[in-house]
């Protein structure tokens, strides 16, 4: 599984506001990541969309869209490391900018009601001793079942927030 070349370009080309920046939180990282796929990545998760049906593992291909982000947005600004060692799993994503604190970030699919991957990012952040953590979903459910995600979830561990990254938007010619 890659990400297509077009993506990539696409993901390089869509500006350096964040390198510009004079400090670059993870929330707003995360948001403009977000922006991104939302923008121009949307359909390599899918082999039909109206059929329902996403590609394998769309979730890799999610961390890997993430990865070609990070590394265009960061430059000499910080690094994302994928499939760090936690305990004895391994988090999806630990980024850390010039200043040096870890963020712990978990990607998952969401397809129906349930909300995964709390429990495993809770964990995560016990071992890294992060009180912040951060669960990126790739939104896959129909626009017209989906429920709402909390911004936030509070945990033992600490506090997790939520991005979610629309992969399945109401078409433009559907839309009133």
């Amino acid at each position: 599984m890659y990400v297509t070349k077009t993506v990539a370009e696409r993901v390089e080309e869509s500006g350096s506001r964040l390198i510009r920046l004079p400090r670059v939180t993870i929330g707003r990282f995360l948001r403009e990541f977000k922006n991104i796929v939302e923008a121009a990545a949307v359909n390599s998760f899918w082999e039909s969309r109206v059929k329902g049906k996403l590609k394998n593992r769309p979730e890799k291909l999610g961390q890997e869209i993430f990865d070609v982000f990070a590394r265009a947005k960061l430059a000499q600004k910080g690094a994302a490391i994928r499939e760090g060692v936690s305990g004895i799993g391994f988090v999806d994503v630990f980024v850390t900018f010039s200043s040096g604190l870890l963020h712990v970030i978990e990607m998952k699919m969401l397809k129906g009601s349930e909300l995964p991957g709390p429990a495993q990012l809770a964990t995560y952040m016990k071992h890294q001793n992060r009180r912040e953590g951060w669960l990126v979903f790739f939104d896959a459910r129909r626009p017209s079942n989906r429920g709402p995600v909390p911004a936030t979830l509070k945990r033992a561990s600490g506090t997790i927030r939520t991005v979610v990254v629309d992969i399945n938007p109401l078409p433009p010619h559907k839309q009133t």
